[in-house]
């Protein structure tokens, strides 16, 4: 007994000695860097452990020190190392170029799954190989995980200088990191449903009910309406996905292992409660009521069906386009006016509209309003017999032919030059971009080659009239309580990029790093989707921001790499520099023309889609929308 006793107490002071330490010089075990661990600066990845450290050169010390109680270097260097400069000069000094600092500054990051440690630099460091390999060892002989650490790779800068010359240590990138999480946070809330748990790799197709939170084994291309979602894909932070998440403002968690989690598989059927933080996710049972949505106000929507015109979208705008031509349309042509003003980038050339006077006059001459009222008719609930009928539909419209004169009005203005045969036929609805109502990826956008036989035109058109009635479409506005017959779909035209060296999205919006001002990105080489990639292909993807303001040079934190170009960067440092300077320009100009157009009346970040194209590596931005966080 006296001995249990001795051992207790041995442990609970070794605790209580560890807990008091505002910083130690060496770590030799797991709980004294648990005990001072904190958060990453960035939210970059979820359940991710990090202490900062700093070496003083003139004491010729390290520090390990607690990273709750001082969450910046400086705060802690201010505090108990005796520096008395401000903020601006503490950055300058220990972040230059150059061998002559004060302190070297990083965080040693814990990836607890694999049991991995590496040491990260901030984004704006600039710190030579010399003194990376210095600092890296004088880290390894004094932790007890001193075999285990590697040097994270993260941003351009450091890519490049261990491509050029390998550095003498351990080095990792992005996908390290990321192949060994298993978790990611994306929209936090408390929620209670039903658990339910869906096989979408044996059956596809699923019908859960409003009631359920799902456990999901892939990403489904309808996202139901339910309480909250666990699903084990990884997402990029413009997947359908994450957006529609966003939108509904319901609960979504990552966890690549819950389908083997007996505790979760044992709460299957049982009513619970999800909560998801920054960090994690919790599901208990609960007698709590499960909230009952309220019937969200109709939204009937305007529609302007007297233009009759092929919309020339490098010229002036109707009045209240986006009630002619939709807004991904009106979006285009005010990227144009923007163009003229910021002149850094390109917008596609020869785009035109064509207005939702043909989608009705269709709809109308074929009869295939008595359809839709059969769909619309149909009991809310049968949600199996509405897909069926909404497919029958579809594959109707597919079928049935366009009015000559519209083919003939199109492929006569189209045939007017003689650079390009390609061109893309993208949808282009009411029912998109508006206040709370997100509508990413609903509608589909189709190819068409003038003079060929299979990708006509004709043929163009008609698939992106159908997709209005997609699945994914109606259900999402049958949630948001939206009239369907108050929606038309216009359709954007303009040149295809058949070359395209990179592809990407970007948000003017540091989603990572909220307390800068920033841009984050997905880029990928070629026309590999990113907002969709196939399983296992990862893109680029980082955030830029101005850590010192004072001068130019920029921060580019990477989150993950490309899978498709051997580790290099897609992007060039100067194209990243361009993209970081017109972005808040392209902003504030959207927002201008939003208003005098009546289309928002408040700033928001955009969600911007851009290509690299050809030998010359030409910026083109082909889509500016509001992006609704």
């Amino acid at each position: 007994m006296m001995k249990k006793l001795l051992i207790l107490l041995y442990f609970f002071n070794t605790l209580l000695f560890f807990a008091q330490k505002d910083f130690v010089h060496s770590i030799t075990q797991k709980q004294q860097f648990i005990n001072l661990a904190g958060k990453p600066l960035t939210d970059k990845f979820t359940n991710i452990k990090s202490v900062k450290v700093v070496y003083d050169y003139s004491a010729k010390k390290i520090y390990f020190f607690n990273s709750i109680k001082y969450k910046y270097h400086h705060n802690f260097c201010e505090e108990f190392l005796g520096y008395s400069k401000g903020l601006g000069d503490f950055n300058e000094e220990s972040y230059n170029e150059t061998n002559y600092r004060s302190f070297l500054l990083g965080n040693l990051n814990y990836i607890e799954k694999s049991d991995d440690w590496v040491l990260e630099l901030a984004a704006s460091d600039q710190m030579d190989a010399q003194l990376i390999v210095f600092f890296f060892n004088e880290i390894k002989k004094n932790v007890f995980f001193g075999s285990k650490v590697k040097f994270y790779l993260n941003t351009p800068r450091l890519i490049a200088l261990n491509q050029k010359q390998p550095l003498k240590i351990p080095t990792v990138y992005s996908d390290f990191i990321f192949q060994n999480l298993t978790e990611q946070s994306i929209e936090k809330g408390s929620t209670i449903g039903i658990l339910k748990k869906y096989d979408l790799k044996s059956n596809p197709k699923f019908y859960p009910k409003e009631n359920e939170i799902i456990i999901i084994n892939s990403t489904p291309e309808i996202i139901p309406n339910v309480k909250g979602i666990i699903v084990t894909e990884f997402q990029t932070p413009l997947s359908h996905l994450v957006l529609l998440a966003k939108n509904r403002n319901i609960p979504l968690y990552v966890d690549t292992e819950v389908f083997g989690k007996t505790k979760i598989n044992n709460l299957i059927d049982k009513k619970v409660e999800l909560t998801v933080t920054d960090d994690n996710y919790k599901l208990s049972v609960t007698t709590k009521p499960i909230k009952i949505d309220k019937i969200k106000p109709r939204i009937t929507l305007k529609k302007n069906l007297d233009v009759k015109d092929f919309v020339d979208l490098s010229k002036t705008l109707p009045e209240n386009p986006q009630n002619i031509i939709g807004s991904k349309a009106t979006n285009l042509g005010l990227l144009k006016i923007v163009e003229k003003e910021v002149k850094s980038f390109k917008t596609p050339e020869f785009t035109y509209a064509i207005p939702f006077f043909y989608y009705d006059e269709h709809i109308r001459n074929n009869h295939f309003d008595k359809e839709i009222n059969d769909i619309l008719s149909t009991p809310k609930d049968s949600i199996k017999l509405i897909d069926e009928k909404l497919k029958a539909l579809r594959k109707t419209i597919k079928k049935s032919k366009v009015n000559p004169e519209l083919i003939g009005l199109i492929t006569n203005t189209l045939s007017q030059q003689n650079q390009f045969k390609n061109f893309k036929f993208r949808s282009s609805t009411n029912a998109e971009d508006l206040a709370g109502f997100n509508g990413a990826g609903l509608y589909d956008s189709k190819s068409a080659i003038l003079g060929d036989s299979i990708k006509t035109v004709e043929k163009a058109i008609l698939d992106v009239w159908a997709s209005f009635w997609n699945e994914r479409a109606f259900h999402e506005r049958e949630i948001f309580n939206i009239d369907h017959l108050s929606c038309a779909m216009g359709i954007l035209v303009h040149r295809s990029f058949p070359d395209e060296l990179a592809n990407g999205v970007l948000i003017t919006k540091n989603i990572y790093r909220k307390e800068y001002q920033g841009i984050t990105v997905n880029v990928q080489k070629g026309e590999e989707s990113v907002v969709k990639p196939e399983i296992g292909i990862t893109c680029d993807e980082f955030y830029v921001h101005n850590f010192n303001y004072l001068d130019n040079k920029l921060s580019v934190d990477y989150r993950s790499t490309s899978s498709l170009n051997d580790k290099k960067p897609i992007l060039k440092s100067s194209e990243i520099e361009t993209l970081f300077k017109i972005s808040p320009k392209i902003e504030g100009k959207m927002y201008t023309l939003w208003k005098k157009y009546k289309i928002a009346n408040k700033p928001m970040p955009l969600d911007i889609e851009f290509k690299i194209v050809g030998e010359n590596r030409t910026l083109y931005i082909k889509q500016a929308r509001a992006y609704m966080d």
